[in-house]
């Protein structure tokens, strides 16, 4: 362990230097690239929360104050998730290999073993067992890990593990700064249940696939350039970016080309305005800041789906996806039979999509130029975005079996705040705008889409479920169902779920 240590420490040492020299330069050119996005992210919100996950550049070093606190030289060791589905998952990098990504991620680690005296090591596992294998290990009283990044509802739902005490109120070790800006904000507010607002996970960008999950419309520019359509990106910074506006330019996308029908054939000619999955539902929804739970200043959650706006949303939502005249074509197949949102919008049959920051990745190599979007607004009169966070995405919990809290915070904080400041703009102004968005102005987007990224409580303890399933099922594939009927079905269950979650945290 020592000799492995002291090789990692020598190539740090020898090349460090070289790649914070290029890290500057990168950061100098697209500061310079996009010095008017930080204050168009945050007006353009209108998010106060939003605007606390400030961007990392107005942050130096000095600011932040390492404590002194020495590992003594042990393992320092992530649970974290591997998964087939693209996402870039990787926590640890034994070496740089010249990706800058990879190289941004081995810097941070080095760095913060050298503050701490500590090995970092992650044991990564299919995202699906990530939440079984960890209640596994802390029912037996092992001290094996001393973090995880557990998904939120994938492979059972990381709210069971909270009710059964396997985790750590966050709020509780001192030694993490969760009101900084290098924890996610929106998400740590709307998580915070209970008495005192306890706090059982937080988001951060250690895990970079936390960040890739966040949920952002995709448009392809020719198209909409030929459409005679304006590119939205002044729509959205002037807070106009609504349910009317993409419905219409769902409308405008939608053209047979002389098919007969708008029936999906990998065959034909047909372009639909908008192609999507199940979350396309789900995701609107949350856009347009309506959920399913909210909670009291005092903690207390409640069912928040029977009000009127909620409702008026989720029959927009529906009129909006409904399979006909080519505005919504619902395609969840194989990718390898064309029948996939991504290849169809990849191909250029389809004027929009939805999906995971990831995509940006399966779009690469698109032949024409794509742009991203944040999730639309309702209406008008809604002050802010936000934009979705799959239900896989994983979140930082602290085991119960943890001995060494104090240490624990300590690194985890820094490793958050060294991520915001080094890798993740690494993230999003080189290897995403690079590699896979193709300009300036999609750059401006993600600073508003990395801000407002959040996901579902009800979903998290497994509450609502049953309704979001059915909202996924039904409106995300494009069928109609009555809505306040299913809310009116579910609501007792609900509120029973709720009572019953609530009484263990007394």
């Amino acid at each position: 362990m020592k000799s492995k240590k002291f090789t990692k420490r020598k190539l740090f040492a020898a090349v460090t230097v070289l790649f914070l020299l290029a890290i500057s330069v990168s950061a100098i050119s697209c500061s310079s690239n996009n010095s008017h996005s930080n204050n168009n992210s945050n007006q353009t919100s209108g998010n106060s929360e939003s605007g606390t996950q400030s961007d990392t550049a107005a942050t130096t070093e000095e600011e932040y104050v390492y404590p002194q606190m020495d590992g003594g030289g042990t393992d320092f060791t992530f649970l974290s998730p591997t998964t087939t589905y693209f996402f870039y998952t990787d926590i640890e990098r034994d070496q740089m290999d010249g990706d800058v990504l990879d190289d941004a991620i081995y810097t941070r680690n080095r760095f913060i073993e050298d503050k701490f005296n500590i090995n970092i090591k992650s044991v990564d596992i299919d995202l699906a067992q990530i939440n079984p294998q960890l209640k596994k290990v802390i029912m037996a009283g092992e001290d094996t890990y001393d973090a995880a990044f557990c998904p939120a509802y994938f492979g059972g739902n990381i709210g069971s593990l909270i009710t059964q005490n396997m985790f750590y109120n966050l709020r509780d070790i001192p030694t993490l700064n969760l009101s900084e800006n290098w924890w996610n904000q929106t998400m740590d507010k709307e998580a915070a249940v209970g008495a005192g607002n306890k706090l059982y996970y937080a988001g951060c960008g250690i895990d970079i696939m936390t960040l890739q999950c966040v949920s952002c419309v995709f448009f392809n520019q020719n198209m909409t350039t030929n459409l005679g359509l304006d590119l939205p990106y002044n729509t959205v910074r002037d807070g106009k970016w609504t349910y009317d506006a993409f419905n219409q330019y769902q409308k405008a996308g939608a053209n047979l080309n002389g098919d007969a029908s708008f029936k999906w054939d990998l065959n034909e000619n047909s372009v639909y305005g908008f192609v999507g999955y199940e979350d396309s539902s789900t995701a609107l929804l949350n856009g347009s800041g309506e959920r399913f739970i909210t909670t009291d200043a005092d903690g207390t959650p409640h069912l928040a789906v029977q009000g009127e706006r909620f409702i008026n949303v989720l029959t927009k939502i529906q009129d909006m996806l409904q399979l006909q005249n080519g505005y919504y074509l619902y395609a969840n197949s194989d990718p390898a039979t064309g029948d996939h949102y991504e290849p169809i919008f990849k191909s250029g049959r389809a004027l929009m999509t939805m999906g995971e920051l990831k995509a940006a990745d399966v779009f690469r190599d698109m032949t024409d130029t794509f742009g991203i979007l944040p999730i639309p607004k309702y209406d008008g009169t809604q002050q802010n975005y936000y934009c979705h966070l799959i239900d896989g995405t994983p979140v930082l919990v602290v085991p119960a079996t943890n001995s060494r809290t104090d240490l624990t915070g300590a690194v985890l904080d820094a490793m958050a705040y060294v991520s915001n400041r080094d890798v993740t703009p690494v993230l999003f102004d080189v290897a995403v705008s690079q590699k896979q968005l193709r300009n300036d102005d999609s750059i401006d987007m993600l600073q508003i889409i990395k801000n407002s990224g959040s996901f579902e409580i009800g979903i998290a303890y497994g509450w609502v479920n049953t309704l979001s399933d059915a909202i996924r099922n039904n409106i995300g594939q494009g069928k109609t169902f009555d809505i306040v009927s299913q809310i009116d079905k579910t609501a007792d269950k609900i509120n029973a779920n709720i009572d019953k979650t609530m009484q263990l945290f007394q």
